[in-house]
């Protein structure tokens, strides 16, 4: 509704949210201490103060799993590294230096 309401408008909207904000604004505004400290599109501000992209990766057990981060760090780079393995829930945090391999690490990473 709000994409669809922003033409032709300026909204301005607060939120805790970095996900909600990248969705919803064309620009994003960082406030500390009351006071503005950066601006810019979600992918400058990505580039500029961000570590990378999250990968959650669901699991066919709950057991820990001692093959997935060799393989990506093989396939992907060796920068990446598992922020939680809960159940059957890996989250992998991928450096953005290694978004070009994107294209050729999951075409193969499903099979």
């Amino acid at each position: 509704m709000l994409k669809e309401y922003k033409k032709d408008r300026i909204i301005l909207l607060t939120t805790h949210y970095m996900d909600e904000a990248d969705i919803l604004a064309d620009r994003i505004g960082i406030l500390t201490a009351g006071r503005l400290s950066c601006l810019g599109t979600s992918m400058f501000l990505k580039k500029k103060y961000g570590v990378g992209y999250n990968l959650t990766a669901i699991k066919k057990t709950t057991a820990n799993n001692q093959l997935v981060m060799p393989y990506f760090k093989s396939h992907m780079g060796a920068e990446c590294k598992k922020l939680s393995e809960i159940q059957s829930e890996m989250t992998i945090q991928i450096p953005h230096e290694y978004s070009g391999n994107f294209k050729q690490f999951f075409a193969t990473f499903d099979k």
